[in-house]
């Protein structure tokens, strides 16, 4: 269905990663006449475009203590269980069992908030956890695989009447005119560097991982330690994704080597079922790597709205939904509602203020 009526407003999205196709084909949804501008789409591959090289699964990072990141996490959850049961296979969502080790425990492991969220939550025995483990659980998860899933967002934003425009953005002012009344801030971990925006609290976190071919698996497995974080992710394809590394401050695009031979040791050792012979490493099918650099944000994803103001007078909505860090699928529905939110509530505010001039000149 087309929007043949869309009068809420003018809006350019900046980004089409998952976050910035999610947000604009709420907008689209909602009414707004959208146009989403970035210099990667669907089917593109760059250091730069991560949500395509993303693990892609629904495992909370949030915190018992941060309400508001639960909150983007939970929204998340829900609506990607509904696309599971509605849309799984044209959007490439699986729906598994999810296995989560740590080695170390506090309170977020102990009496972790989402334990009613998710189906099936239970501990594992610790008769049955891993050498060094502390704690582990069993729940019931959903998988997005990145490279069905955002081709899927963006056919449905196209068939809602969505625009879009390829052009590399240096100034969020690039994209201000006096035909623009919104603008949404979806750059990810280019905000950092973005004339205009310039977050020092971003930092570029390079993630590599492996993948295999390994149809058989469908489980997820994830591994906390001091040390390493590893995870076992398959795909509606048949292929799994083996991770991760963490590194802080990197952007380098190339393939370390001796980080995939990390990798594949980690993760066999936490699931040697990836081996049908259990030969080990050895038996394994590697089709490839992949490098993303993650948006992590100190204080998590900045959502909120500001104003820019042209030369002619006319006051520009500009609404923030980047850093994201590692939780950009798990949290990509909730924070999009947030940020639809915060956009009508901030364009309500410049209409106001709008019919306020125009009614006291009247009275001139």
């Amino acid at each position: 269905m087309v929007c043949n009526n869309c009068t809420l407003g003018k809006v350019t999205v900046i980004g089409a990663g998952v976050v910035g196709l999610t947000t604009a084909l709420l907008l689209q949804q909602r009414g707004y006449d959208v146009t989403i501008v970035a210099d990667h789409f669907p089917g593109d591959k760059s250091i730069e475009y991560t949500s395509p090289v993303a693990g892609a699964r629904w495992k909370t990072l949030a915190p018992n203590s941060d309400l508001r990141l639960q909150r983007y996490d939970a929204v998340s959850f829900n609506i990607f269980w509904e696309l599971a049961k509605t849309h799984a296979a044209e959007a490439g969502i699986m729906v598994v069992s999810a296995y989560d080790y740590h080695e170390k425990c506090d309170e977020n492991v102990l009496n972790p908030w989402w334990k009613t969220l998710v189906p099936t939550f239970q501990t594992i025995d610790k008769k049955e956890l891993p050498d060094q483990i502390s704690v582990g659980y069993h729940y019931t998860t959903v998988l997005i695989n990145p490279l069905v899933y955002l081709p899927w967002l963006l056919k449905q934003y196209f068939a809602l009447g969505g625009k879009h425009r390829k052009q590399k953005i240096d100034q969020i002012s690039d994209v201000i005119s006096d035909d623009t009344d919104i603008v949404v801030n979806c750059t990810g971990v280019r905000a950092k560097d973005l004339g205009g925006v310039m977050d020092k609290s971003i930092t570029p976190t390079r993630g590599q991982n492996v993948i295999i071919r390994a149809p058989h698996i469908r489980k997820t497995i994830s591994m906390s330690r001091p040390d390493s974080y590893t995870y076992v992710i398959p795909r509606c394809d048949g292929t799994v994704i083996l991770g991760t590394t963490k590194d802080t401050n990197s952007t380098d695009h190339n393939i370390n080597k001796n980080t995939t031979a990390d990798i594949l040791k980690r993760a066999i050792e936490c699931c040697p079922d990836l081996s049908l012979s259990y030969k080990g490493i050895a038996d394994l099918k590697v089709v490839g790597n992949v490098v993303g650099i993650r948006p992590t944000r100190k204080g998590g994803p900045r959502v909120q709205n500001e104003y820019f103001k042209l030369q002619s007078g006319k006051q520009v909505l500009i609404t923030h939904n980047y850093g994201h860090g590692g939780s950009g699928f798990q949290s990509s529905w909730g924070t999009a509602q947030e940020a639809v939110r915060l956009i009508k509530q901030g364009n309500n505010a410049l209409r106001n203020d709008t019919k306020n001039i125009r009614k006291l000149l009247s009275r001139l």
